[in-house]
């Protein structure tokens, strides 16, 4: 938990991704009456830290946690109230985090937090509970009264901590801060938290590690001084202290308005007495200005107050608007894990593995809560995106998990609740635009999305409607193709190894590469001959992708037979690069979700997710919001069928795109997707 270790590489300057005093003036919070100006922010660009020559290992945590019952079994002091109030204040900040993405950030497409803030806020906003915990155990041993006096005790000790928060705890606060903005603390300690612009309400409890050390000699009068006055205390109202005062303080982080004439007239005492999240967000805007904890009286005393006023939510689009729709559904326990409702530090970044959990028992698991869920909906309402600065687009699941898509007696059901959420969508929003997301468009299930269509045509409430259902498949293809002609040696490339050719988008990904480029082979692993050409053959036989220097896979298959069909070049050599008699060097890998194959010991072959697009947030105001979270993807990442989804929304397509893709299509889809800005994420280079 608390052993850092250097990082190479050059110093960050405050403010992370938005750093220079330039970007902070146009950061989308400010109008022009509390926009800081030149002078006020010049000093930022100039506080170059030292805060972050540092790198957190996370790997250890858990064993960070477990240390005090370690150390109080040692020295004989209980561990209940250690443990108490470390899960309470983990608890209160996860859900508060939850709420704060459910009812703030989730519609809120104009506060998108950089995900190198999240990776950094992630690593480190657990940290001063778990050394608060550390610093909780000298003191039980040394004053054991100020923990385990008499409960009667708990009703005084409460209201004294009150008072002694409010006079001892707030002016320290304020003349610690303001001690921790000079310019040197700041490059050492204080900076690194205000590495945040935007803030979620968890950055309250991101500090530099030595930060911490200060905010404890600074809260801990609070109890400290009614105990050595009083010579009694209790855990249960230390523990209350902390949970609520890290509530309160991630109050002032949350990313809201609240502008009751109670908080905000110069004639209510309240003004002075408690802060709103307004009042400190401007700290984090100013930097120079609102120091005070909870109690903006001092910063009114002492002439460092500042009104700042959030205008974001004043621009956006009304909240009934809804241009499209993308329906998605669960993809087993690893997306549980990535959904922003469950940890937002999680949101971004491939799914994680359970390779100690066999898939039966994970889908299994996965069903059972879904069940119960479909109890209370038939569907989850996920992110808000802008499409165009004039459409709104959303991603909303339907309450289904894998083992509904591999069951064929689920079918029926799955495809009709995809129909009832088109029409819960038209009914609620007008919205006549659907793509259907992963699974939901697969053969099997519905033919590739024809019989939705067909369904929708057929439905008495729906068939006049207008309504578009489309798959995106087109784009994905496209992707595809331009992944893999746009290899560095693609016109020397004697042959390709297909798994999963005869799918709808490997059948027209292998049409187009036949059709540019005539001597290509391509050898498909499939028991079906779907495409009949002189230069195409078939295989049962996994292995024989050895023999073939590019692999595409399009069709997931069991981690064992990889493991079988690669077993054979297993050590076969020690160094990458080395020869050896097999030819495969790299496989493409187009499956949604992406699991990686187990390469151990064959440093010759790569294996790498394409069919991803980068949508170049920094040139084009093509999409706005959360399209990103929880699709086991880097932030501003997108998959090409929900982007060409969103281009047949953008260029107002009028026809269903379902069943068997249009080879022709494919090259006017890609252009149109270059011309707003996506593009193929780049493969590693070797």
């Amino acid at each position: 938990m608390c052993a850092p270790t250097k990082k190479e590489g050059n110093a960050v300057s405050v403010g992370d991704a938005t750093s220079s005093s330039a970007s902070i003036l146009a950061n989308n919070a400010y109008n022009d009456r509390t926009r800081p100006s030149k002078d006020e922010t010049k000093h930022i660009k100039a506080v170059t830290s030292t805060h972050s020559d540092i790198h957190r290992n996370t790997s250890h945590d858990l064993l960070w946690f477990l240390g005090p019952a370690l150390i109080c079994y040692a020295l004989n002091t209980p561990i209940l109230p250690i443990y108490s109030i470390g899960i309470a204040r983990i608890i209160s900040t996860r859900l508060t985090l939850t709420l704060h993405y459910l009812f703030v950030d989730k519609d809120n497409y104009l506060n998108k937090i950089p995900a190198t803030q999240l990776q950094r806020e992630g690593d480190d906003y657990l940290v001063g509970t778990m050394l608060h915990m550390y610093a909780q155990i000298p003191l039980q041993v040394l004053f054991p009264s100020m923990f385990f006096s008499d409960v009667s005790v708990i009703g005084p000790s409460a209201i004294r901590t009150f008072w002694s928060h409010i006079f001892f705890v707030e002016p320290l606060y304020y003349a610690a801060h303001r001690w921790l903005h000079i310019p040197e603390n700041m490059k050492k300690m204080h900076g690194f938290h205000h590495l945040s612009i935007s803030t979620l309400p968890s950055t309250s409890l991101v500090q530099n590690f030595h930060e911490h050390f200060v905010y404890i000699a600074v809260f801990g009068p609070a109890f400290f001084a009614p105990f050595a006055y009083y010579r009694e205390m209790h855990w249960s109202i230390i523990g209350a202290y902390l949970v609520l005062f890290d509530l309160i303080n991630a109050y002032g982080h949350m990313n809201i308005k609240y502008r009751h004439p109670i908080f905000t007239s110069k004639y209510s005492p309240f003004q002075y007495l408690f802060y709103t999240p307004e009042f400190h967000l401007g700290h984090h805007a100013f930097f120079r200005a609102n120091y005070a904890l909870f109690m903006p009286i001092w910063d009114h005393m002492f002439g460092t107050w500042r009104e700042y006023r959030k205008t974001d939510t004043d621009r956006l689009l009304p909240a009934n608007q809804q241009d499209f729709v993308f329906i998605g559904h669960n993809a087993g326990l690893a997306h549980f894990m990535t959904c922003p409702e469950w940890n937002v530090y999680s949101a971004y970044g491939p799914f994680r593995t359970f390779k100690y959990l066999p898939y039966q028992v994970e889908f299994m698991f996965c069903a059972a809560v879904a069940a119960v869920i479909r109890l209370f909906m038939s569907a989850y309402t996920c992110s808000r995106y802008m499409i165009n600065d004039k459409l709104i687009g959303r991603v909303i699941c339907i309450c289904r998990t894998p083992i509904d898509y591999i069951d064929p007696k689920r079918y029926s059901t799955v495809n009709k609740d995809i129909v009832k959420l088109i029409r819960s969508q038209y009914d609620a929003h007008g919205t006549k635009c659907f793509g259907l997301g992963n699974l939901n468009k697969m053969k099997q299930l519905n033919d590739g999305g024809q019989l939705i269509s067909d369904m929708v045509k057929a439905d008495p409430y729906l068939k006049d409607k207008n309504i578009k259902v489309w798959t995106g498949d087109t784009m994905t293809a496209a992707s595809v193709y331009h992944q893999i002609i746009d290899l560095p040696d693609f016109d020397s490339l004697e042959s390709i190894f297909f798994i999963g050719a005869n799918g709808k988008i490997g059948n027209a990904v292998c049409k187009h590469l036949l059709t540019t480029k005539p001597n290509l082979k391509i050898r498909i692993y499939s028991l079906s001959h779907t495409l009949d050409h002189p230069n195409v053959s078939y295989t049962s036989d996994l292995a024989e992708l050895l023999n073939h220097k590019v692999v595409v896979i399009g069709k997931q298959l069991a981690p064992r037979k990889y493991n079988k069909a690669l077993a054979p070049t297993r050590g076969a050599a020690s160094k990458k690069g080395e020869l050896t008699p097999y030819k495969c060097r790299l496989i493409l890998d187009y499956t949604v979700p992406y699991t990686p194959i187990n390469l151990r010991g064959i440093p010759n072959i790569q294996h790498h997710q394409i069919a991803v697009l980068e949508t170049s947030h920094n040139e084009s105001n093509f999409l706005k919001g959360h399209y990103d979270v929880g699709f086991g993807l880097e932030q501003h990442e997108i998959y090409p069928c929900h982007a060409g989804c969103i281009i047949n929304t953008v260029i107002g397509r009028e026809t269903d795109e379902v069943g068997e893709i249009c080879v022709d299509d494919m090259m006017k889809m890609w252009k149109r997707g270059k011309e707003l800005g996506l593009r193929n994420k780049p493969l590693p280079k070797a």
